[in-house]
């Protein structure tokens, strides 16, 4: 994790980056830069365009318009290019009828390892991913978990200068969690720039130099994480577990409220600078006991988007 990247040269460059679906969605005039050492964040609801803009920029899909530059080169599918790029996406690509060991075995023969150090480097890999005992088990007889595990393994294998990864903590459990967030730090600190998507703010504040907000994809705000959380200092986070349901608008239209969601029979409530968690309870209990609960907590980068988009990010695990 670096603490400055402003005046680094970039191993990646993308400007004006679109790709669009049918039904509208998709990514749009998205720019963005990529140091070594920089550890670069995703964050947006699903179907904001972070697995899109992952997939374009690993050359899984195609951009209908844009630049992207890898370390000075143009052409995104120059085989100098991809052996330099460590990619984990959103859909596992891996052979069912072969072991897990196979398959990575595969994915390192791809980028020219073999002999004694592609089993070295496969061998670290599977005892740091806990797949170990598994190598020789069917990838089809793999949980998600140990999939997800697996796709890290073949993502790292040949020491990549970048690494795009898409929600790489999901369906990890903790143990497996804390590991990867270290291995990312030391890479980070050996130079290796990182991508990734998640919604998981605690991963984000932890490792994240930097954070770009998608919303309908589009970029709504970029910046270095502790100046974003800046923009909340002296805000809180309030949790209300409600008896019964109330309607948005009428916690939108309280003054001490600057942005609110609702998540079944819990409301999420961004409370204005100096406000008082109390004001609310008195308002929201004053004719009756609608609230059962409440938990007053320091503001994150979920509740800054929250803020700026009327719209919660999704809950993860963590």
């Amino acid at each position: 994790m670096k603490a400055n990247t402003a005046s680094e040269p970039s191993l990646l460059a993308a400007t004006g980056l679109s790709r669009s679906y049918r039904g509208g969605k998709g990514v749009f005039d998205i720019t963005l830069k990529l140091a070594a050492g920089e550890v670069l964040g995703l964050m947006g609801p699903n179907g904001s365009g972070k697995s899109t803009l992952l997939r374009v920029l690993a050359t899984a899909a195609t951009a209908s318009a844009g630049r992207v530059s890898w370390f000075g080169n143009p052409n995104p599918r120059s085989p100098s290019v991809r052996r330099r790029l460590g990619v984990m996406l959103d859909q596992a690509a891996h052979f069912d009828k072969m072991t897990g060991y196979q398959n990575a075995w595969f994915f390192a023969r791809q980028f020219g390892l073999a002999g004694e150090l592609a089993r070295d480097r496969l061998d670290e890999l599977f005892r740091w991913a806990g797949l170990w005992e598994a190598r020789d088990q069917l990838v089809g007889e793999y949980s998600l978990g140990m999939q997800r595990k697996l796709n890290l393994v073949e993502a790292l294998v040949h020491r990549p200068s970048i690494l795009l990864l898409d929600e790489p903590t999901l369906a990890l459990d903790y143990r497996a969690e804390l590991d990867l967030i270290e291995r990312l730090q030391l890479l980070s600190l050996t130079g290796t720039a990182v991508l990734l998507a998640t919604n998981d703010v605690h991963l984000a504040e932890r490792i994240c130099d930097r954070v770009i907000f998608l919303h309908q994809g589009r970029a709504i705000r970029e910046g270095h994480v502790p100046e974003l959380l800046t923009e909340l200092a002296g805000s809180k986070e309030v949790q209300l577990q409600m008896n019964s349901p109330i309607p948005l608008d009428t916690l939108r239209s309280l003054p001490a409220v600057e942005a609110a969601n609702v998540d079944g029979d819990t409301v999420h409530i961004v409370l204005a600078r100096g406000a008082n968690p109390a004001q609310v309870l008195a308002v929201l209990n004053g004719t009756a006991d609608l609230v059962s609960n409440m938990r007053v907590r320091r503001p994150n980068l979920g509740d800054l988007f929250l803020k700026l988009t009327g719209e919660a990010l999704p809950v993860t695990h963590g």
